[in-house]
């Protein structure tokens, strides 16, 4: 299985409709479902933000698609087959649609929709797939700095932050053989 390195975008034309491809890691549906929120609110003006999404949730691979008002199994059935046919796993692909004014029916939809998946994934970089684990670290709030410097330094993603008086609390996401050791920064 594979995931990608880095996030990026695509742009492709067909008959006057512009079609932009998004892709972007995710761990959690509801990461996925705010993240596809956000490209609705930032993209207003188009007809349609059709998406697909693989991840892994406890040793099992959660698919979900969507053709946003275009013909049924148009637009996500597509992006999710180039997904899955690739391998990809823990990766939302979102396109985004301005419909142009000429129709592209069944088939013109279903090229379109995979292409622009199958493009963007030749852009970004593809990395073999580490499963992550979700880590609770309890730390005196006087090494914040140090912790942060840490975990910036690894590149691990931390998912909540938790301040009171003098503890700090971390939800991070790290590999496995990772957690021994963040465990003992933070004693």
């Amino acid at each position: 299985m594979f995931q990608i390195a880095c996030e990026t975008e695509n742009i492709l034309f067909e008959k006057r409709s512009k079609f932009i491809t998004r892709i972007k890691s995710v761990t959690r549906e509801d990461e996925a479902k705010s993240y596809i929120e956000e490209i609705r609110k930032f993209e207003k003006g188009a007809t349609h933000n059709c998406y697909a999404y693989r991840i892994d949730h406890d040793n099992h691979i959660i698919e979900r698609k969507s053709d946003d008002g275009e013909p049924g199994g148009t637009a996500g059935a597509p992006m999710l087959a180039v997904l899955a046919g690739e391998n990809m796993i823990n990766t939302l692909v979102v396109t985004t649609r301005y419909f142009g004014g000429i129709k592209l029916g069944s088939g013109g939809l279903v090229s379109i929709y995979k292409k622009g998946v199958t493009e963007i994934l030749k852009k970004t970089q593809k990395i073999a797939f580490e499963r992550l684990v979700e880590l609770e670290l309890s730390f005196d709030i006087k090494n914040t700095h140090k912790i942060d410097y840490n975990l910036s330094k690894n590149q691990i993603k931390v998912l909540k932050r938790e301040f009171d008086n003098q503890n700090v609390r971390y939800k991070i996401l790290c590999r496995e053989e990772e957690c021994e050791l963040y465990i003992a920064l933070t004693k």
